[in-house]
């Protein structure tokens, strides 16, 4: 093992955030503390608060890890048809989710303290999901305006994540392969819906 010294601020930073990670994939954030931290990778608290500011932005740095993860996985799909692409988008989401459960959950559960807004930084990251669904939507419904896009991708997407979350809490009683169903069924009626909508208000 090398000794403290001779680890530098940027590799401390990944060596917590990984500590961090590898704890969530078997146990719960409520049993861990900023100590236990520093204590899995040899150093003290105090280290890890100059480095990061504090437990919370520790935290935080985990949840940015996991979005960039996320995204990574969601640029891996191959465009098809706009309403293909989003379907493969709700699997990969919901597959990311499943493997990764108590760190997805950070990610949407996590909160600064004394109802600070969480940093720009961090709010662009989870903007940048939409940004990919209101790309596809804007190639399926070209004569939308900016503000329906980025209202049909906020409603679209909300159904996604809510079935998400309900497989995450075991309250769909449902296979992995159902789910997948529920996912795809819920984007293509969305999706044939507002075409529906739309078709018909332009022809009154």
């Amino acid at each position: 093992m090398a000794r403290r010294k001779e680890h530098t601020h940027e590799q401390i930073r990944h060596m917590a955030i990984s500590a961090v990670a590898e704890h969530l994939q078997y146990d719960s954030i409520d049993n861990l503390s900023l100590r236990k931290v520093a204590t899995t990778i040899g150093y003290v608290p105090s280290t890890l608060i100059n480095i990061f500011g504090s437990y919370q932005y520790l935290l935080l740095a985990v949840s940015e890890q996991t979005l960039l993860q996320l995204a990574a996985q969601l640029q891996l799909i191959k465009p098809t048809t706009p309403k293909q692409t989003i379907e493969q988008m709700a699997l990969v989401y919901s597959q990311f989710a499943l493997a990764n459960r108590r760190c997805f959950r950070l990610v949407f559960e996590l909160s600064m303290a004394g109802d600070q807004p969480l940093p720009v930084a961090h709010l662009g990251l989870i903007k940048s999901l939409f940004s990919d669904v209101e790309s596809q939507l804007s190639q399926y419904f070209p004569s939308a305006c900016e503000q329906e896009v980025e209202t049909m991708s906020r409603v679209l997407w909300g159904g996604i994540h809510g079935l998400t979350c309900l497989s995450l809490d075991g309250k769909l009683f449902e296979t992995q392969s159902c789910l997948q169903d529920m996912l795809t069924s819920h984007v293509s009626s969305y999706i044939d819906g507002m075409s529906i909508k739309r078709n018909s208000n332009a022809a009154n």
